[in-house]
């Protein structure tokens, strides 16, 4: 989002609570359970306009889980970013280095993971493989 306004990325800051804990209709998410990539964006998309900074909301893992979502969700003020509720978010699957430096130049930023499957665990536990 910095890059593509050309602003300071301290700027851009959204709130990591607001968009994890805080998903209106769903039950209150915790730290064990995790989170995928595909649903962290698709709030982006859908709640990306409206979420509060992290001066508004900062980051205070639900560690233990058993807070309810009305004390992790309660923030100093509910200002949205505005250089976030400026704009959109989308996003696209990019399957080549080309397409993803291309994009990179083009609009600042990618998204990329890796999924590690539980058959890697067993190829590295032998310590030959493992260097």
């Amino acid at each position: 989002m910095a890059a593509a306004l050309q602003v300071d990325v301290q700027q851009c800051s959204i709130s990591v609570q607001a968009l994890f804990f805080c998903v209106p209709g769903r039950p209150t998410r915790s730290c064990e359970a995790g989170w995928n990539l595909a649903d962290a964006l698709q709030q982006l998309q859908q709640r990306g306009q409206s979420l509060p900074t992290t001066s508004c909301l900062p980051y205070k893992p639900d560690v233990m889980g058993d807070l309810s979502a009305d004390v992790l969700c309660r923030g100093r003020c509910n200002t949205p970013n505005q250089h976030a509720s400026s704009g959109t978010f989308s996003s696209q699957e990019i399957n080549s280095v080309w397409r993803a430096q291309r994009h990179i130049r083009q609009h600042g930023a990618v998204v990329s993971r890796f999924d590690v499957h539980s058959d890697f665990n067993s190829f590295f536990s032998d310590k030959r493989n493992a260097q």
